[in-house]
């Protein structure tokens, strides 16, 4: 075609038509081959065009195509590793987060320097009532102060307590707690049903402290230690949950090591917690706060900037001493 053009101009230069005669002759065949480029790049463009509409609106279609593309690069890994760019935010580091890789981790009893300035005015614990998540989260939570929710209102008795356990979640017995306290069995014979049973035979005081962190376990306690009224459906479901249980003992203030925003519900009885400072703003930059939480009340806080204790001064002769903590991992 391009050679048959050729000879047709050559031709119409050697009987000199004029540029115009020229366009005039030849404006069909333009229009024709400018027709013919279009057509192609519609039929080459309107497979894409279909896919993506096919994408963004049929929802088989798109996960059949998600497939595909994971098949294809599990097939292109020995060729290519892309692994490392999965769980990355940003495909192109960028010069600050290559400085912030560079510093040493942060210990469990450590923040950063910059986080004292949150704490160093602070002069007491703020209570509140009837809140949202989102207040507590722009007010408190993001300005690192722990906060003391008054009217929680999950208060139960620990019988009432171990019959929901019984009745909801038989199964809870049957796991392996990853952390352990308490008087009632030597810690290698340590089993959920026999510590049960120990409190419902035992006439001595006792103390029982215990954390979930296995996942089945994890779940089944969401059946009996219920959530606060403003702990949103958004905020991820807690990954770990402890179980705090004091029977007419004297307690020292002990520490437990929570990371992630921390929900504390006193659910009987009272305890004294205290939330000491992290270094370096425990060295005489922020206070320790004290406080004693009663049955109804609840304690929420991060741990980026304060290390929990609790204890019991003063039992109660007639009520145990019950609370339960949830560690959950929050992004602001």
């Amino acid at each position: 075609m391009e050679e048959e053009l050729k000879l047709f101009f050559e031709d119409c230069r050697k009987q000199e038509f004029s540029a115009q005669e020229m366009l005039a002759i030849c404006k069909p065949l333009i229009w024709r081959i400018r027709m013919a480029r279009a057509r192609r790049w519609l039929l080459i463009g309107l497979p894409f065009l279909v896919s993506y509409i096919l994408w963004l609106y049929c929802d088989t279609f798109a996960w059949y195509v998600s497939a595909l593309g994971r098949i294809m690069l599990i097939q292109a890994l020995p060729l290519w590793d892309w692994t490392p760019y999965y769980n990355s935010k940003c495909l192109i580091s960028r010069e600050a987060q290559q400085v912030q890789d560079q510093l040493p981790p942060l210990g469990r009893h450590e923040t950063l320097w910059e986080n004292c300035a949150l704490c160093e005015s602070l002069e007491g614990l703020p209570t509140a009532s009837n809140v949202s998540f989102s207040l507590l989260e722009s007010q408190y939570l993001e300005r690192g102060i722990p906060i003391i929710v008054t009217d929680v209102g999950l208060e139960t008795n620990l019988f009432n307590l171990l019959e929901l356990i019984e009745e909801r979640t038989p199964e809870w017995l049957s796991s392996d707690p990853c952390d352990v306290s308490t008087n009632l069995l030597l810690k290698k014979l340590f089993n959920l049903d026999s510590a049960l049973d120990k409190i419902y035979s035992s006439a001595n005081p006792w103390h029982l402290q215990l954390r979930n962190c296995q996942k089945k376990a994890v779940k089944s306690s969401r059946l009996f230690l219920e959530r606060p009224y403003y702990y949103p459906l958004h905020l991820a479901p807690y990954y770990s949950s402890w179980m705090l249980a004091v029977h007419q003992q004297k307690r020292p203030q002990a520490e437990i090591y929570v990371r992630g925003l921390i929900l504390f519900q006193q659910l009987s009885g009272h305890f004294e917690v205290t939330l000491k400072p992290k270094e370096p703003c425990n060295q005489n930059i922020c206070p320790s706060l004290r406080m004693r939480l009663n049955a109804g009340e609840g304690l929420i806080y991060s741990t980026d900037l304060w290390r929990l204790s609790y204890g019991l001064e003063k039992p109660n002769p007639k009520q145990s001493s019950l609370a339960s903590i949830f560690e959950i991992d929050w992004q602001p």
